[in-house]
């Protein structure tokens, strides 16, 4: 854990990093958070909503580090931050001198809060982009300093002196016993009061219930603001990336290689004769870290970095081919994906469409129901192939967003360097 010297322009506030971080619901927030002070032995808490979440954060400072003043969860501003909220999942690096302060949110939620050295600062982060690429989490790192390593976007500390009163770190309420006879007595007196005005007020009106169209205008905003790229574009670049690699590095072969839409791809050695020490010796910067795997034969590092590329654009969806028509132009009779000069039969090349569904589906009693003309509709991809039909993906329509690419270089039965391409295209109704 550690505060920070007071803030520019108000003496009296100072940051806090470093604090237990915890989801629970908004209804019967109280007793969760009761709970999870108890087990963190802490003295004092902030929290945020996300959806019917409470997103909690707990701590113990001592007094003497702060001195009285006013403590504001730099996490808690980084979080409900509106660029971090638009994206899926968000790590933030933050440098300060010696130290690094390093915040992991997913879908608005903190999930890591920590301070660490710069030496320490890229183990931790490629464990999260490992983590991001098993869960299939779109990551985009931000952030500033000397010593992070390369970040898809810039995020200076500036942007947490803003909104001053984000996160407000405030001490924990006494515990119940103090407050049975204090609450009994409360609730009395509410419950007689409330009973005297409820002869005289009429009954509140009912909640604000979400029409389908601001449903549907939310979850457009939320698919598109991650600037899902261009299956055409970044495909191709990253088999030519990839493909390029040397595949023997000092008795290691390439097995295999990952690649999510952004960040780095992961690449996985298999022995062929080669030793831990002698790879680890021979390995530059730009590959580490290095995880080496308990099986011995096997390890991995940091491969090369994701080229950015133009996303897919919900302004132009008039323009999108139907799923008929995309049906059409990538699975046609023996899979050929196009006419000449791109005629494919066969050849490992295979082209698989999961049915599309809404953004929002319109559940019964919903105000609008069956309101909205032409509603973007969602779908999952993958295609299979060797490195020489890249050709056809750079041909696949701009409503194809790319998530993640697997390389294979596969030595046995039909050779070559062989990818897994999976995504999601959007029709329109």
């Amino acid at each position: 854990m550690y505060i920070t010297e007071p803030l520019p322009g108000n003496s009296k506030a100072r940051l806090i990093f470093g604090l237990d971080w915890r989801a629970y619901p908004v209804k019967g927030a109280r007793a969760e958070r009761r709970r999870y002070a108890d087990d963190f032995a802490a003295t004092q808490y902030v929290e945020y909503k996300v959806g019917t979440e409470t997103i909690g954060g707990f701590a113990a400072p001592e007094s003497s580090d702060y001195q009285g003043a006013k403590l504001y969860s730099g996490a808690a501003r980084i979080a409900q931050n509106a660029r971090i909220k638009a994206l899926p999942a968000a790590l933030v690096l933050l440098q300060d001198g010696q130290r690094v302060h390093l915040v992991f949110v997913v879908r608005g939620a903190v999930r890591t809060d920590e301070v660490l050295t710069p030496a320490d600062v890229g183990d931790r982060r490629f464990a999260i982009e490992q983590e991001c690429l098993k869960q299939n989490l779109w990551l985009v790192t931000l952030g500033s300093g000397a010593n992070i390593g390369d970040v898809d976007e810039s995020f200076m500390a500036l942007a947490l002196l803003g909104e001053k009163k984000a996160g407000r770190v405030q001490k924990m309420p006494l515990a119940i016993p103090t407050l049975v006879p204090v609450t009994v007595i409360v609730v009395a007196v509410v419950l007689i009061t409330m009973q005297a005005l409820d002869a005289f007020s009429p009954p509140p009106p009912p909640p604000h219930q979400e029409t389908l169209q601001e449903k549907y205008v939310k979850a457009v905003s939320q698919t598109f603001s991650s600037q899902a790229p261009l299956a055409s574009k970044l495909a191709p670049l990253l088999l030519s990336q990839v493909g390029a690699k040397e595949s023997i590095t000092e008795g290691w072969l390439i097995e295999s290689a990952q690649c999510p839409a952004t960040g780095f791809c992961s690449i996985t050695y298999t022995r062929e004769g080669g030793t831990f020490a002698g790879f680890d010796a021979a390995a530059p910067a730009s590959m580490r870290p290095i995880t080496f795997d308990p099986d011995g034969k096997h390890l991995s590092t940091r491969g090369a970095a994701v080229p950015r590329v133009g996303a897919v654009q919900v302004q132009a969806a008039k323009s999108w081919p139907s799923e008929q028509a995309l049906i059409d132009m990538l699975q046609t009779p023996a899979q050929k994906l196009s006419v000449k000069p791109f005629d494919l039969d066969s050849h490992g090349y295979e082209v698989r469409l999961q049915p599309t569904h809404p953004l929002v589906a319109a559940q019964p009693g919903t105000p609008g129901a069956g309101a909205i003309p032409h509603m973007i509709r969602e779908g999952q991809w993958q295609i299979d192939g060797y490195r020489w039909q890249a050709v056809l993906l750079s041909k696949l329509p701009p409503s194809m967003s790319l998530d993640t690419l697997t390389v294979e270089l596969r030595t046995k039965g039909e050779v070559g360097i062989h990818f897994t391409a999976k995504g999601k295209y959007y029709v329109q109704d």
